[in-house]
């Protein structure tokens, strides 16, 4: 086993653990009105009338759930049956039962997407359906994606996760410590190697 073996291995890994969604399917669920925004289902066409409804704003003043100020995003499960907490940034504003919104303004600046805008992170008890793990986007309406929400299990069950584009990259000091990592264990083996050659 080869030290580039290794790095390219750990590599390709790291960036599939990265978004979460490794193999998973991409959706694009909605197209966002510069001026009234996108509310709509989360699971678009692959579960028609699913009650997990999400909402991203246009330009203008944007208050969807029956929110009372500006809003940036918006998630409404109070149609749904497992419990949904929040998981994540604090600045996600719970406005009823299991609805959720970040408001426009936020320690981002007022309209903060995409440069800052806080991760919606939540998380049920109850596993996706195998169906519902993937990556759904809501497109701007040039086409280019606004915003990507990634479904996936972990073994604490369903986690949902709300983020502006793109996805966030690793930091710089993780790709190092990882690679530093591996190196350490790719010399390691390769000492191994020469000495069980050497006893031989």
């Amino acid at each position: 086993m080869t030290l580039k073996y290794l790095i390219t291995s750990a590599a390709v890994a790291f960036s599939l653990a990265g978004v979460t969604v490794a193999n998973a399917q991409t959706h694009n669920i909605g197209v966002e009105d510069p001026s009234t925004g996108f509310t709509g289902n989360l699971f678009g066409n692959v579960f028609p009338g699913s009650p997990y409804l999400v909402a991203s704003d246009g330009e203008d003043t944007f208050q969807p759930f029956g929110a009372t100020f500006d809003v940036s995003d918006g998630l409404d499960f109070s149609g749904v049956g497992p419990l949904w907490v929040q998981a994540g940034d604090s600045q996600w504003t719970e406005i009823g039962h299991q609805t959720w919104v970040l408001p426009a303004s936020t320690a981002c600046g007022n309209e903060n997407e995409p440069t800052c805008e806080p991760v919606g992170h939540f998380i049920s008890p109850i596993p996706w359906t195998a169906l519902a793990i993937g990556r759904w986007n809501i497109l701007d309406a040039d086409g280019s994606i606004g915003d990507i929400i990634v479904t996936f299990n972990t073994a604490d069950g369903a986690e949902l996760r709300f983020y502006s584009d793109p996805l966030p990259a690793p930091e710089a000091s993780t790709w190092t410590m990882m690679l530093l990592g591996f190196g350490g264990l790719g010399a390691a083996l390769r000492i191994r190697k020469t000495s069980v050659a050497l006893t031989a």
